[in-house]
């Protein structure tokens, strides 16, 4: 841990090497170090869409800033392709049941496990009007470092990075719609804000530091 930079903003900084493996031991034991020195600091952590890093701590709170979007399919994938991914996690779902749990297969018999044919289409639509169905088929719409969107508290689209596009709105209104139907199918609530956050004397700008105000107030 070194000091940071002088108009950083922030008391103290380090930089954490880690390799998606080791990730579950690297981060946990950062921040026991952190908190033998700091009982009740705050901590922001700043990384990139990696999933493996996503999931390696129950984070209190997530906040994802993206670029302006130039167009529709910088955030989400077209009908074919989510099919597509959506048959892909199914398959994968399938094979970690069958080695992890051997729901599947019957490690005794030696028999090889039988090849599955693709969801028929009166099938995949039961499926996606459950609720795992509906979260998947959410998530699998957005590109992959996008997934981090649905997860997050609050999500920036810093409307000064990136190039504008013809798309570009309406891209943003169907985030919102996506933020919307999550809010309403998971109870989370996702907040969008469409500013620069580097100025903070617009009212987009304003409303996001209250919204992340509560974020940084440190423990007791």
């Amino acid at each position: 841990m070194v000091k940071a930079p002088h108009e950083c903003g922030v008391s103290t900084a380090r930089w954490v090497d880690y390799d998606g493996e080791r990730i579950f031991e690297v981060l946990p034991e950062a921040l026991s170090e952190i908190h033998k020195k700091d009982r009740f600091g705050s901590v922001v952590i700043e990384a990139d869409a990696d999933p493996t890093l996503r999931h390696a701590y129950p984070y209190d709170h997530r906040v994802f800033v993206m670029p302006l979007p130039q167009s529709v399919h910088e955030v989400f994938r077209d009908s074919s392709r989510a099919a597509d991914e959506l048959q892909r996690v199914l398959d994968d779902t399938a094979a970690f049941a069958s080695e992890f749990f051997g729901l599947l297969t019957h490690p005794d018999d030696g028999d090889p496990p039988e090849e599955r044919a693709d969801l028929t289409g009166t099938q995949m639509r039961t499926f996606l009007y459950s609720p795992l169905g509906d979260e998947l088929a959410t998530r699998v719409q957005l590109q992959s470092s996008y997934h981090g969107l649905v997860e997050s508290d609050v999500i920036v689209v810093n409307n000064q990075a990136g190039k504008s596009g013809p798309q570009s709105a309406d891209c943003v209104r169907r985030i919102e719609r996506l933020l919307e139907h999550v809010r309403g199918a998971c109870g989370r609530r996702g907040e969008l804000f469409l500013c620069n956050p580097c100025e903070g004397d617009g009212r987009e700008a304003k409303k996001l530091l209250e919204a992340l105000a509560p974020m940084c107030k440190g423990g007791k």
